[in-house]
């Protein structure tokens, strides 16, 4: 079945690619009529920035995905989304759930961003909690390496992802009404996917609505689910026929996804002031492969077990884990010019957010995540100083977080963070120069902490931590040809609740975490340096940095099982990450062939600790080719990505296999309509049907990546 579902994939994508050769035919070299653009070459904003500057304008390596270049890399999660992307990994807990890895650094480490405020949801503590955002919903994604903490906090000490959507409304549309339309659907997820915005304006009011659904079943993989099968499993896929985890016809079971959001906000927008407001509703239900749990061995599911369950199958049981995530937001912003003597800008945000997770057992509940934060952010901005430009900043966030339950694994906390930063930019003759300083004071009380006996509480506790960071960057144009960056940082960060007081069994990651309240502030020094080259038509940069870790905080295998998980600790020591990302891009002058334009990449990162271990869940080093070509109404790319070995691994870790994905796109954008602009498109996914394992994900070894997928969607403009 996987074997001709392949080559229909391969034929397909074939059979277009000759209608657009035919196609191409028809042009001249005079008039080549190119119709789509790709943007990977023009300069955008960076809206996480203050001051509002170009990606090419920045001293710390910076990637903007927007236009084509963005619906060419969508999926379902925002790890996934920018996976494909030089130094960035997804920390994947199947196809559905996935948060981003920069540079080999995640979780508290990267910040997760909408509209540079934060998510603020529970994805930060677990890989198998989803980041509460909608990819196809933004009109941007941008991405900073290295320390951003001089202006997110702490919590973003390896860098941030910022997805800037337009919640609230930032101008006034040029006519009374406009949107978008997208609809798309897959083979190798059943996929059943819409989503459409709508934004309205009059006089100095501007209305924004959005929203999506998508369903998906149990999505298919090449082959089995297990990478390392233990012997026993074997013996019962014999008696059984499947396992639980992947069966026989190449379906990863309990892999499906629901969810659904929607967005509504209003502006009032002035001469030199603007006011807005937005709320949205985020709901998502999914199963978490590979997270079958033993049903009814513990006296938690004697209690409330069931017994048609125990009738049915004599005992013990496996049961699906499956997580129901809500998620509300309401945020307002204030935007004014010239506020007062000396200052250009004034900029207040404020976010409050309502997270609620409920992780299942079958049909019980096992644990609940509850997360009520609020989020205040004051940016101002200064009049030029000669040739500095400068904004100071406060930021204060209220968190209140707890997981109840018999198998809660981190006690209740109330975290405060308060703030102050400031950070200057001058443009000196062929330098340019970036200045920042941040200090912070973190807060995190406990009433209640956990010990080792299950049920059993023991006294509160405190803890209080003061990160400070600072950073210097230069860009030199040495030529019209060539720039140069250099930037050096320091950064500390808290520990997080988790890393200092888990203490229990997670069912979804089936592993029992054991914190430490003794952990110290981890902090990096950052040492970047890099080259970009514009000649003609090439266009290249380069980039090499060296992060050296005090304390840096991981969690390791001991080697030990408590309640039938294995125990994981919270530890910390010294640590090196070094590592380097090349992009290259040709634009050939368009002729009557089209327009077209090669480009490649590759990345590599090493963590090592004090130790001479290597630092756990590691992405590989990775080479990528692709093609991007357009004429007329036909647009058409190709991009090869090869994954190496992963064989630096963490004591107890095991080694991830590497992979070749290749991935095709064909669209045509058709004549307007009563002015509405339309496209439909093919993709075709993994058209190897690979075995791909994210080596930075701790369900690696028994949940790959989706096998061949082919999707078709429409997209709408009017």
């Amino acid at each position: 079945m996987h074997t001709f579902t392949r080559y229909s994939a391969l034929v397909a994508l074939m059979g277009t690619s000759f209608s657009n050769a035919s196609a191409a035919d028809t042009a001249t070299a005079d008039n080549p009529q190119t119709f789509h653009v790709h943007e990977a070459l023009e300069e955008v904003l960076v809206s996480a920035n203050p001051l509002s500057r170009s990606s090419g304008d920045l001293s710390q390596s910076a990637t903007v995905l927007q236009g084509a270049a963005l619906q060419q890399q969508l999926a379902s999660s925002i790890g996934e989304t920018l996976a494909r992307t030089p130094g960035l990994s997804n920390a994947s807990f199947g196809e559905n759930v996935g948060r981003p890895v920069i540079r080999g650094l995640q979780g508290t480490r990267v910040g997760t961003l909408n509209n540079s405020m934060a998510v603020s949801d529970a994805s930060s503590v677990s890989q198998d909690h989803a980041v509460s955002v909608e990819p196809f919903l933004a009109d941007q994604i941008e991405v900073l390496r290295g320390p951003s903490s001089l202006l997110f906090g702490s919590g973003a000490i390896g860098g941030v992802v910022n997805m800037v959507s337009p919640s609230i409304p930032q101008v006034i549309p040029e006519q009374v009404y406009s949107g978008r339309f997208t609809t798309q659907g897959n083979n190798a997820a059943n996929e059943k996917f819409a989503a459409g915005r709508l934004d309205l304006g009059k006089g100095d009011f501007a209305l924004h609505l959005d929203g999506f659904h998508r369903r998906t079943d149990d999505y298919d993989i090449p082959g089995r689910a297990e990478l390392y099968p233990e012997e026993e499993n074997d013996h019962e896929e014999e008696d059984h026929g499947d396992d639980h985890n992947g069966n026989e016809d190449g379906t990863l079971e309990n892999s499906f996804l629901k969810n659904h959001g929607a967005t509504i906000g209003v502006s009032w927008i002035g001469e030199e002031w603007r006011f807005g407001a937005a709320y949205n509703e985020y709901k998502s239900d999914y199963g978490i492969p590979g997270g079958a749990h033993e049903h009814g061995h513990d006296d938690h599911d004697d209690e409330h077990g069931d017994e048609e369950h125990d009738d049915e199958h004599h005992g013990e049981e496996e049961v699906d884990v499956t997580i129901r995530l809500r998620t509300e937001r309401t945020e307002a912003e204030l935007v004014g010019s010239n506020p007062f003597y000396g200052f250009e800008q004034l900029k207040v945000r404020f976010v409050d957010t309502s997270y609620k997770h409920l992780e299942y057992v079958g049909d019980e509940i096992g644990t609940v995540f509850r997360s009520d934060s609020d989020n205040t952010r004051v940016e101002l901005k200064h009049n030029p100083w000669g040739a500095w430009q400068g904004v100071f900043g406060l930021q204060y966030t209220d968190l209140d977080f707890s997981a109840e339950g018999a198998e809660a694994f981190v006690p209740e906390s109330h975290t405060k963070t308060s703030a102050v930063f400031w950070i200057e930019h001058a443009e000196l003759d062929a330098w340019q120069v970036d200045l920042g300083l941040r200090y912070e004071d973190v807060s995190i009380e406990v009433p209640i902490t956990l010990i080792a006996e299950e049920g059993a509480t023991g006294p509160s506790s405190d803890s209080d931590f003061q990160p400070v960071s600072a950073s210097a960057g230069l860009i030199w144009s040495a030529s019209d040809m060539v720039d140069l960056t250099g930037s050096v940082s320091y950064a500390e960060r808290a520990p997080g609740v988790d890393e200092l007081y888990a203490n229990g069994p997670h069912i979804a990651t089936q592993v029992f975490e054991v914190g430490d309240a003794s952990l110290d502030k981890e902090s990096t020094v950052h040492i970047e340096g890099g080259a970009r080259v514009a000649y003609g038509r090439f266009t290249s940069s380069a980039t090499v940095y060296w992060d050296q870790f005090d304390n840096y905080i991981y969690q390791q295998d001991s080697g030990l099982e408590e309640d039938g998980f294995p125990v994981r600790f919270w530890l910390q020591q010294g640590a090196d990450f070094v590592g380097a990302e090349v992009e290259l891009r040709y634009d050939f002058e368009p002729n009557r062939f089209g327009h077209w334009q090669v480009f490649s990449f590759g990345d590599i990162v090493d963590g090592e600790l004090d130790d001479n271990t290597d630092a756990p869940q590691q992405p590989p080093k990775r080479v990528a080719f692709g093609v991007d070509w357009d004429l007329y109404n036909w647009a058409a790319n190709v991009v090869w990505i090869h994954a190496y070995d992963q064989d630096n691994v963490a004591p107890l870790e095991t080694r991830t296999p590497g992979y070749d994905l290749l991935n095709a796109e064909v669209i045509f954008t058709g004549p307007s309509v009563s002015q509405i602009d339309w496209q439909v498109y093919l993709k075709g996914q993994n058209l190897l049907d690979e075995d791909i394992r994210n080596s930075t994900s701790y369900l690696k070894d028994q949940a790959p990546q989706i096998g061949l997928n082919v999707v078709f969607g429409v997209r709408a403009y009017f």
